[in-house]
């Protein structure tokens, strides 16, 4: 029977047989990280499995759930339920992707087949393959392309200098910040309490990064009252454990010559020289200049980083709020309910937070199309980094921006929509007759920002670069932009024909 328990099923076992009181499925979600339909889902599994020891669970109406059974047999279940290591190993959606991008950056540059990453997830290759497209936006934005090679797998293509820095930003954000202080402990007895929280297949990669000892080089060098900068001295010893990792298997960095000058002519070059031997202990060999002046590159970052102060929930959520609405104004009204397009946002600055707390390094490989193709959504996502700088008191750079754009431009490329276009309308008739006719567009072409309604002398007048459609009850001469001629109540032939331009 136990052979059949997966993760899941064994936690929550092992949570219900420790309380002494009904509890109810949401404590059991909240205390396990997971979902109440999960736990539902797998609560005859293990009422099943309890029978069959001796024991059951009981579902007792307005207070819970509990395990019902005499002392010792409760205590002979907890002593014979197998390790978590061995069992069938079971992860949501976003843990798969989570998984799936540390076997891509920890093999990188080398390529990974399908079949190692279906067998690891244990899911088929159809999700396998759902997996790998929901993790490859994550790679771009880090500037690490996915690349597929027909017959051999998949790999991730960047220099080894990038990819160190994006396996730190992995680990910092799937890895809670007080488990990773778990790991960086100069006690070890303490390391092991937060393995639970961290999937199997993300722990055995990240928690074997020597982590304690580079931590513990950091903390007797003088580097360990400097860094001071949110939590950077968290985050180098994490690096120079990835370096350190990364060494060991014969990965090494490459830095242009007038790189390294710059960077070691750098004051902070002699701090860097202070921790080498450490590292070089680490390794089991000589540090090659090209490493050290990676390593104070990165240290650079961070030294230079401002503390970013900690916003409120309320604050984010107002901020998040702004953007949709400038979204809609700005490009088109659909956006500022689309919910796809808040949640990525969301995160989106979730993970912003984390490169500006850490000084993790940004580089949009994409910026420059973006902006080429999108100019309209770009001018919205400039506007839209303004709010955030002022929001989140940091500077936004332009590959941020990028991102941005890419959000707004995917989800208006989704949703097949287009930029939110400016309107001219132009009616010499009475002032009663325009305004019907501006409803009835109103009502008809929401995503219509309807700049000025002017007579026909004054279309004569105005400069035509201002707007993108003109919508007039008579015939004009048409300068740089279209001229659509309606009727003044708009009817079906009309809206027909203004649908093509709006």
């Amino acid at each position: 029977m136990t052979a059949a328990l997966d993760t899941r099923v064994l936690r929550i076992t092992r949570w219900l047989l420790e309380q002494d009181q009904p509890r109810s499925t949401a404590s059991v979600a909240a205390d396990l990280g997971l979902s109440e339909r999960v736990v539902r889902y797998r609560l005859d599994h293990i009422d099943r499995y309890l029978r069959s020891c001796g024991a059951e669970l009981v579902r007792k109406r307005g207070l819970g759930l509990v395990v019902d059974g005499p002392p010792d047999v409760r205590a002979r279940i907890t002593a014979d339920l197998p390790p978590l290591s061995n069992a069938p190993r079971v992860y949501a959606p976003e843990e798969r992707v989570r998984i799936l991008l540390a076997a891509l950056l920890w093999t990188a540059p080398s390529v990974v087949s399908l079949e190692d990453l279906h067998y690891e997830l244990e899911v088929s290759k159809t999700s396998a393959r759902r997996d790998l497209r929901a993790g490859e936006p994550w790679l771009e934005r880090n500037g690490l392309p996915l690349v597929r090679r027909p017959g051999q797998g998949i790999t991730v293509v960047g220099s080894e200098r990038r990819i160190r820095q994006v396996i730190v930003q992995l680990i910092l954000e799937a890895i809670p910040e007080e488990v990773l202080l778990l790991q960086l402990a100069e006690n070890p007895s303490t390391r092991s309490a937060a393995n639970v929280r961290v999937p199997v297949g993300l722990r055995e990669r990240i928690f074997a990064l020597p982590l304690r000892d580079t931590a513990a080089i950091v903390r007797s060098s003088a580097l360990g009252q400097t860094l001071t900068s949110g939590r950077s001295d968290v985050v180098f010893a994490l690096f120079l454990a990835v370096s350190v990792a990364r060494i060991r298997d014969g990965h090494a960095v490459a830095v242009e010559a007038g790189l390294h000058r710059s960077v070691m002519d750098h004051p902070i070059a002699n701090s860097v020289a202070g921790i080498v031997p450490g590292i070089e202990r680490l390794v089991g060999a000589f540090l090659a200049a090209p490493e050290v002046a990676a390593i104070t590159e990165y240290l650079l970052g961070l030294d230079t980083l401002d503390t970013v102060r900690s916003d409120s929930a309320s604050t984010s959520a107002a901020l998040l709020d702004r953007i949709m609405e400038v979204a809609g104004e700005r490009l088109h009204v659909a956006l500022g309910d689309d919910l796809e397009l808040k949640r990525g946002l969301a995160a989106h600055l979730e993970r912003l937070r984390v490169r500006l707390r850490y000084g993790l390094p940004i580089h949009n490989p994409l910026l420059h199309e973006v902006r080429e193709r999108y100019p309209e959504v770009h001018d919205a996502a400039s506007e839209i980094a303004g709010l955030i700088q002022s929001a989140m008191q940091v500077t936004v750079s332009a590959d941020e921006v990028g991102f941005i754009t890419m959000y707004l431009s995917g989800a208006m490329e989704r949703a097949h929509l287009r930029p939110r276009r400016r309107a001219l309308i132009v009616c010499p008739s009475g002032m009663a007759t325009v305004w019907v006719l501006v409803s009835r567009i109103q009502a008809e072409f929401p995503g219509l920002e309807l700049v000025e309604v002017l007579s026909e002398r004054g279309y004569d007048e105005l400069q035509h670069g201002e707007f993108d459609l003109v919508i007039s009850t008579v015939p004009l001469v048409e300068n740089e932009v279209p001229v659509v001629v309606v009727s003044p109540l708009l009817s079906a032939s009309d809206v027909s024909r203004l649908s093509r331009y709006a």
